[in-house]
């Protein structure tokens, strides 16, 4: 079969998820086939994540642990002896191995776009690529099964099966728990998208508000860092965390029975609780925990209630990913430098209003927590680092708000994503047959928890592109 006659497979997204996915379809489909990546950026394999130039946004986990194949746990390191410093004169910093540094993000999408070509050229059945550089606002199922795709251009194109790989959405501000002045994120002096933002010259602010304390509001500090800024930084975040440096730490004994898994919260904080107290008194790592409860992750969430899901979302969702999401030491070491310089002050509590002070400058009106009385800090910037929206329903999307409306998605009851079957991606939609729709990452947050995370994204990535190539043949698709 010629390609110009086999099964298109469109994947609305090019970032990690939407190119990993092709990557693991080509090597996977019995037949000819047709992939086609929907991704307005120029450059695939880059999403948010890995657009950035800056060689200081780190990824937050070491090469060993981001391979594209499980079976080769040294690939992404060999990549990076052989070509990190021919591309960006990148090499680990002393004493650190290959598989142990911490590379670039922009590497890592140079790492993807490789694999991906290479992929490509190498797979078993022929494949006819292509990159539509565009924006997918629309997707219709015609009678006969098929899909059409509608883009941003006017033009359709028609799939056979659709994957839905939409990646993040930053939670912009003004969302009816802030009073923001609107012209301030105007004029770039309230930053609202940090990845997105220009580079200005910020060598005369002297003060800056940085709203979170995760790895984004590592992000907006290093750029801001960049970009000449050498006054202080104010991080306010709801409780107050801070991201921590990554340790190479091996997961604790097993503590959980994957037999008997915790039913409620409750019971699971109980056991959690008891192995933190066993690793503190042993004096071991802390960070030993978390690698111990991860691989339980799937299990707890898929046997969890809706009540019980929300619960931990309301009350212990910001813990478990500050522990889990932690910063690469080069970042952290640099965290730490700003700290002993008294240039970072962390402060506990809501940003209630961004306005024009008097004095020129920018008001910011915060509630400390437990406390009754606002207090104000005037800034010359602010940073918005709260992170990403997950919620369809709220995210301002053209695709998003059309798969809604038409009843082809259904938003997931936790408020994370849509409903989709977890162990293969395909999207499931209460009125509607939505054979052939599929959905991997970020979508599926509700679904799988975890699946924001590289490991937990690359499984869900090569799970579908395993159920799309058993589709695509209908023989192989039978006798299994």
């Amino acid at each position: 079969m010629s390609t110009s006659q086999a099964q298109h497979v469109v994947i609305i997204g090019g970032g990690f998820a939407g190119t990993v996915t092709a990557i693991k379809l080509a090597r996977a489909t019995p037949v000819p086939l047709r992939i086609s990546i929907i991704e307005s950026r120029e450059e695939i394999g880059r999403g948010i994540a890995y657009s950035t130039r800056l060689t200081t946004h780190l990824v937050n986990d070491p090469a060993k642990n981001f391979t594209l194949y499980a079976d080769q746990p040294e690939h992404l390191a060999n990549w990076l002896r052989e070509q990190a410093s021919a591309r960006d004169g990148w090499q680990p910093p002393a004493g650190v191995a290959w598989a142990d540094a911490f590379a670039p993000r922009h590497l890592y999408g140079d790492y993807l776009q490789d694999e991906l070509e290479n992929t490509l050229a190498q797979a078993p059945h022929a494949i006819e690529f292509r990159h539509v550089v565009d924006r997918a606002i629309d997707l219709e199922r015609a009678s006969d099964g098929r899909w059409t795709v509608r883009l941003a251009t006017g033009l359709g194109l028609q799939a056979d099966r659709v994957v839905l790989a939409t990646g993040l959405f930053t939670a912009t501000l003004g969302r009816g728990d802030l009073d923001i002045d609107p012209e301030l994120i105007a004029e770039g002096r309230v930053v609202d998208d940090i990845w997105a933002s220009a580079p200005n010259d910020l060598s005369k602010d002297q003060d800056a508000v940085i709203i979170g304390n995760g790895l984004s509001a590592l992000d907006a500090m290093l750029s801001a860092h960049a970009q000449g800024f050498r006054g202080h930084f104010h991080g306010i975040s709801r409780r107050g965390l801070l991201v921590a440096r990554r340790h190479d730490a091996t997961p604790w004994p097993p503590f959980l029975d994957a037999q008997a898994l915790p039913t409620t919260l409750r019971s699971l904080l109980r056991q959690v609780r008891s192995a933190h107290a066993s690793i503190l008194d042993a004096g071991e790592d802390w960070q030993r925990l978390t690698g111990a409860v991860r691989p339980h992750v799937p299990a707890l969430w898929n046997q969890a209630s809706d009540a019980e899901r929300k619960r931990f979302i309301r009350h212990l969702r910001a813990y478990w990913e500050i522990s889990l999401h932690k910063a690469a030491p080069e970042s952290a070491t640099w965290l730490e430098a700003l700290r002993q310089a008294e240039r970072y002050s962390k402060l506990t509590g809501r940003v209630r209003r961004i306005a024009r002070a008097a004095s020129g400058r920018i008001a910011v009106t915060w509630q400390p927590r437990r406390e009754a009385r606002a207090r104000i800090v005037e800034v010359d910037r602010v940073f918005n680092s709260r992170g990403f929206e997950f919620d369809w329903t709220r995210i301002d999307d053209p695709l998003l708000r059309q798969l809604v409306a038409r009843a082809y998605v259904v938003p997931h009851s936790t408020g994370f994503g849509i409903d989709a079957v977890s162990h293969t991606g395909a999207v499931i939609s209460k009125t509607l047959d939505t054979h052939g729709l599929y959905a991997v990452g970020h979508p599926l947050r509700g679904v799988n928890w975890e699946s924001n995370a590289i490991g937990e994204q690359l499984a869900g990535a090569t799970a579908t592109a395993q159920a799309l190539a058993l589709s695509l043949q209908p023989a192989l698709a039978v006798a299994a």
